[in-house]
């Protein structure tokens, strides 16, 4: 497995919005082959870690494309461009 993690600084006060926008693009994301799973984080101060889980390193690379759209959408919700970077994730227990 694989892990897309995404660090989003929010303008004030628009964070909800920005996430409610991502949620709504729900169908473009299902499209995205090797996707499982999405967790967002909340670190205060307006600022989001997104954990995006994929199967393979691969599909992550695949889907680099359909990310830039997806990350694109929330421009106007954010300070700054996101910062994207992927890492082999080696434990993944549910307890």
């Amino acid at each position: 497995m694989y892990a897309s993690i995404i660090e989003l600084q929010f303008k004030p006060g628009l964070m909800q919005a920005g996430l409610d926008h991502v949620v709504a693009l729900r169908p473009q994301l299902l499209q995205i082959d090797g996707l499982n799973q999405m967790i967002s984080i909340d670190r205060g101060d307006d600022t989001v870690t997104v954990v995006v889980i994929y199967d393979s390193k691969a599909q992550r690379e695949a889907a680099t494309e359909q990310a830039r759209t997806v990350l694109a959408g929330i421009a106007e919700f954010v300070v700054a461009p996101p910062k994207r970077q992927g890492f082999e994730i080696l434990v993944n227990e549910k307890y």
